[in-house]
């Protein structure tokens, strides 16, 4: 009797206490995937808006409405610096700004901005504004010097710089179809993010030269003019013929220029410009095209000719240099490079003259960042990942700051909490600014003591910005995959989750180099989308297979040769993880992902048909032969030095194979991964008699964005919905 009156009691009060927790979520709004796409700022965690550090001291400048604030790392009041209206005074009527702008610190007192087609500098004394520079409405690819003197720029394909005083020089004239002076080259890969490169003093500007004139172009149509266009470029694909690229170097003095042109195969890559401190010399870090061997080249900027070889590294599978060498000022024959010799993403010190000095960073774990070095240049600060135990690899999912002592290499790490953690060095060396989240922490800015990694101060304690969302849980996961390693993943679950229930599944996936999608930060670094996915009753997985980042050479290199394969195994591994949990219905599960994604994706609905019921596969490598040269010979080598690789991975050759609904989604004006791919495998599905649906999307490139990115995912899920029988809550 007394336990049926104790049964009776725990089932009301699980029942009233189920009630107060469904009221409770009742009681908030839902995330519309209109909202989440389109005003995902507002959905993420809030910001020190214009956080940075005023050159020299522990001062630090913010924006706080119309207002620019001056702080410091003790523990003073933020003071106000200037308001809109200050910085109005002084520039043209045409130009006057509403807001604070984005600026840059020339010194303690004073700060350039961008205002329509000027720049102006800001006196705080003064409290005005005066006139820097103009820059011609047409002007691209700006890069300015480090005093903001003058900007180099780019009009169609030729190289320019403007002054102050409206003048302007024009460094190329031979700019034409297939020759591109200043922008960047070799399809931006090997850290070549722009095509221009400022001498410390801007004296002297180098630049990249392209003669991709025997490059097969290449066409996508433009549907906005009436009739139709075609817009040409240069795509070389892997195998054929390539690019040539030289290093001019203009001397702002005398007007002229010379050219670095390395001697060797002409369609090497020239990686990673730096210049020494002394003005005079350029550092290239040259690239063979099997990407298998580089030399670190020290050339006189004013003759272009080779110095010496400063070393030179190797490796059987890859090289993908993607960092230039950083120069000390205190010892400027002194300079620090990446490299992956030892496995991992690690620092080494160098002399010009001396060699390799000594290591600067060691062990299981990476770099991904420096920060800076104190003005004595006795410590250098880092961001990098947490200790990496490979049978337990969450460290991999962190980013943690590290100060480093160029003496020793001794390093210490300054900052505990888990999760990902950004750093910014003061101009004194004695502060950092940290802005840092997690799983469990939306979001938090603190200022730490730079020795002690304890925080001084704390800017801002950011709100969880779902907090009144109906939203489920995001969980991390891991996984054994191919090899017996371990994978990490996450698991989004939904607001309504009951444990005893089955939910069918949507897989994310890129799984590709150079990308990392779990992440110890907010939502586990997982998109917006994902959790309005989740709340029409799916679990959403995500895992990071062998080949992504932040896991080492060796747990990257597992790829070589045979994109695609080793990592299709690690997803069917973690869908057999998926099929263990009790609250998964392993025969409801659908793979969606974009570009290398795309390609997992339309490679397990062919490789394991009885796997996935859906796939939405979007802007999807098919065939390793029609994508590009810089990428694709890195990982697979050529057809020819690698067919069985080729024919393994090469997709319209299995379309046969194919069982699921695989909704096939490209962009018409893709210059990464151009039409042809899809046209390719819906080719091979017609002679075969498959029949995939596919989408096109007119005048985007490769993904789509903007607003037209809600009508993406309204039909992706939508599809998926639709053929997994499930009916949005």
């Amino acid at each position: 009797m007394e336990h049926s009156r104790l049964m009776r009691r725990t089932l009301l009060l699980a029942a009233l206490l189920g009630g107060t927790f469904l009221s409770a979520q009742e009681a908030k709004t839902k995330l519309t995937l209109n909202d989440a796409i389109l005003k995902g700022w507002s959905l993420y965690p809030e910001q020190v808006r214009g956080l940075q550090w005023v050159p020299g001291a522990s001062n630090y400048c913010l924006t706080k409405g119309d207002s620019l604030m001056l702080g410091n790392a003790g523990r003073g009041a933020d003071r106000l610096l200037a308001t809109t209206a200050d910085l109005n005074k002084g520039i043209l009527p045409k130009d006057s700004l509403r807001r604070i702008p984005a600026i840059d610190w020339l010194d303690a007192d004073r700060f350039t901005f961008r205002s329509g087609g000027h720049v102006y500098t800001f006196h705080t004394g003064k409290k005005a504004s005066s006139l820097r520079l103009s820059i011609p409405d047409d002007a691209e690819n700006e890069d300015h010097d480090k005093a903001y003197n003058q900007v180099a720029f780019t009009r169609g394909n030729n190289l320019f710089i403007a002054f102050p005083g409206d003048s302007i020089v024009q460094v190329t004239t031979d700019g034409a179809d297939g020759i591109v002076n200043g922008k960047s080259v070799h399809r931006e890969e090997y850290g070549i993010t722009k095509g221009t490169f400022w001498s410390p003093d801007g004296s002297k500007l180098a630049f990249y030269r392209m003669d991709e004139t025997m490059v097969t172009p290449y066409y996508v149509e433009d549907i906005s003019t009436t009739p139709s266009t075609f817009k040409k470029f240069r795509y070389p694909m892997a195998g054929q013929t390539s690019h040539q690229v030289t290093l001019g170097v203009y001397d702002l003095r005398t007007g002229k220029t010379v050219f670095i042109d390395p001697e060797g195969p002409k369609d090497h890559y020239l990686t990673n410009i730096s210049w020494d401190p002394d003005n005079r010399h350029v550092q290239i870090i040259l690239l063979d095209r099997k990407t298998d061997h580089f030399s670190v080249n020290r050339y006189d900027a004013s003759t272009g000719q080779l110095v010496r070889t400063l070393f030179e590294e190797r490796d059987p599978k890859w090289l993908e240099p993607e960092h230039p060498l950083t120069f000390l000022k205190k010892t400027p024959t002194r300079y620090i490079h990446w490299s992956q010799r030892d496995g991992w993403w690690h620092l080494f010190l160098y002399d010009v003259n001396l060699g390799l000095v000594r290591p600067l960073t060691t062990g299981n774990w990476l770099v991904k960042d420096i920060i800076g070095t104190d003005p004595g240049e006795r410590f250098l600060y880092v961001e990098g990942t947490a200790e990496i135990d490979p049978k337990d690899p969450k460290g991999a999912m962190e980013t943690q700051l590290y100060r480093i002592e160029l003496n020793s290499g001794k390093a210490v790490r300054l900052t505990r909490e888990p999760g990902t953690h950004h750093g910014q060095l003061s101009g004194d060396g004695r502060h950092l600014i940290d802005r840092w989240s997690s799983l469990t922490v939306p979001g938090r800015t603190e200022v730490l003591d730079a020795m002690s990694g304890k925080p001084v101060k704390t800017l801002l304690v950011s709100k969880d910005p779902l907090a009144d969302k109906q939203v489920g849980t995001v969980e991390f996961v891991q996984v054994t995959g191919e090899n017996g390693n371990v994978l990490n993943g996450r698991i989004i679950k939904p607001s309504f989750f009951q444990s005893r229930e089955q939910y069918p599944v949507i897989v994310y996936t890129y799984n590709g180099p150079h990308v990392q999608l779990v992440t110890n930060s907010f939502i586990g670094g997982a998109s917006l989308w994902m959790l309005e996915a989740a709340e029409r009753g799916y679990i959403v997985f995500t895992l990071d297979g062998h080949g992504s980042s932040n896991r080492g050479r060796d747990f990257e290199q597992v790829i070589h040769r045979q994109l695609g394969v080793t990592e299709v195994k690690d997803q069917l591994h973690g869908a057999d993880y998926l099929k263990s949990l009790p609250y998964v219905d392993g025969s409801r599960m659908a793979i969606h992902g974009w570009s290398f994604g795309g390609h997992m994706t339309t490679a397990l609905m062919l490789r394991s048909p009885e796997t996935f019921k859906v796939g939405v596969a979007g802007g999807a490598v098919q065939d390793w032969k029609l994508y590009e040269v810089m990428y694709t010979e890195r990982y697979m080598d050529t057809s020819e030095e690698n067919p069985d690789g080729y024919t393994a991975t090469n997709l319209p050759d299995h379309a046969q194979d194919l069982k699921g609904k695989l909704l096939l989604i490209h962009d018409n004006m893709d210059q990464t991964v151009v039409p042809q791919h899809v046209e390719r495998f819906l080719k091979s599905c017609v002679d075969k008699g498959i029949y995939p649906d596919f989408f096109y999307y007119p005048g985007h490139e490769h993904n789509v964005r903007g607003k037209d990115r809600v009508h993406l995912y309204t039909q992706i899920l939508d599809y998926i919905d639709e053929h997994l029988g499930v009916t949005p809550r």
